[in-house]
């Protein structure tokens, strides 16, 4: 065997791993203490390896990401659990780079933890490119709602002079009470429209009175008895026990009611619905299933989209149609909440409404 094919001893091979890797390497022991530190991590925080050989891993990340980089650390320290964070971080030459970070535990050979590795990746472009991706996608969704809200605005702006050219060329005032009747129910259908698009734009994020999501979800369990009255849609409810959780009432009431609306839509030959709530140690978990007509993959990607509908649009349809999820997820996404959508074509569909137990994570 030459000079040149001669494998590294193991040690040695190990060794130039370590060091040569792309990307940062920060190995620590039981107390979180560094013990190693290569090239790259060197590069991402601009300190040499023997000043940090000894000093603590959190000491190391920026005070806006070092409570996560604690936790994640405890947890692989004292668990053994592999745990992934990202953070924000100035290197060497001062430019904010996004940090993604992976901790895993380090065993010798008889399987006794004996310290963590903390491997770090230098993510800026990537997040870069989803924040360029992420306004173009709303750019197009301005686009397509502004288009929708135009046609629909002129629609009922259309019937609008309709009924005032009718009545003025009329001068019948019989006709009168039935036109500004008509003109009534336009103007009406305009503000409602234009309420919902508000709800979308600002997450329905004004003040509103606080009540228990118990309370909240009794309220929908009666809105829902009365809305599938004769519909040929049976009820089942399964609600857990959910601990003291004050919600702001009227945005909760217009997440669910738009959520149970949808459900109930997408069963126009009857079929089942079930409303339940599920409780864990960090969030409560609703869920609102339908029997209904299911989604297609298409659908699922845009389900939250202004106006963008998988319902049926006649003559009588709703200007607002298309708006109920957009509605919610806007308005979730600013109290701190999600929404999760899964379904089977022909089979029907859940949506999972997900809001923090703990009161640091609520945004009222």
């Amino acid at each position: 065997m030459s000079e040149q094919s001669r494998p590294f001893p193991a040690d040695d091979l190990h060794r130039l791993l370590f060091d040569q890797a792309a990307f940062g390497m920060v190995a620590t022991d039981r107390d979180g203490r560094i013990v190693a530190w290569n090239l790259a991590a060197s590069k991402i925080f601009g300190s040499n390896p023997r000043q940090m050989i000894g000093t603590q891993w959190a000491s190391v990340i920026p005070a806006s990401g070092r409570t996560i980089a604690i936790e994640m650390m405890d947890k692989t320290l004292g668990k053994g659990d592999v745990t992934e964070f990202e953070f924000w971080h100035r290197d060497e030459q001062g430019r904010r780079r996004h940090l993604a970070t992976v901790t895993s535990p380090v065993r010798d050979a008889s399987g006794r933890q004996i310290g963590a590795l903390a491997s770090l990746r230098d993510v800026t472009n990537r997040v870069a490119l989803q924040v360029r991706l992420s306004q173009q996608s709303k750019m197009a969704a301005m686009g397509e709602m502004a288009g929708a809200l135009a046609h629909h605005l002129n629609n009922i702006l259309g019937g609008v002079v309709t009924s005032v050219d009718f009545a003025l060329e009329t001068g019948d005032p019989d006709s009168m009470p039935r036109m500004l009747q008509q003109i009534q129910k336009a103007l009406a259908r305009a503000t409602s429209l234009m309420n919902n698009v508000l709800k979308f734009a600002e997450g329905d994020a004004r003040q509103g009175g606080l009540c228990d999501l118990t309370e909240a979800l009794i309220d929908l369990v009666t809105y829902a008895e009365l809305k599938i009255r004769d519909r040929g849609v049976d009820l089942t409810v399964d609600l857990k026990f959910i601990p003291v959780l004050e919600v702001l009432k009227t945005q909760i009431q217009t997440v669910l009611r738009n959520v149970l609306d949808n459900a109930i839509e997408a069963m126009p030959d009857g079929g089942e619905l079930t409303i339940e709530s599920l409780v864990n140690d960090q969030d409560v978990a609703i869920r609102i299933t339908d029997t209904g007509c299911g989604l297609d993959e298409e659908s699922l990607t845009r389900i939250f989209e202004p106006f963008y509908s998988t319902k049926r649009r006649g003559p009588g349809a709703s200007p607002d149609q298309g708006l109920g999820l957009a509605v919610a997820h806007g308005i979730l996404k600013m109290i701190g909440g999600s929404v999760g959508v899964t379904s089977s074509l022909g089979e029907g569909t859940t949506v999972e409404v997900r809001l923090p137990l703990n009161p640091e994570h609520h945004n009222w």
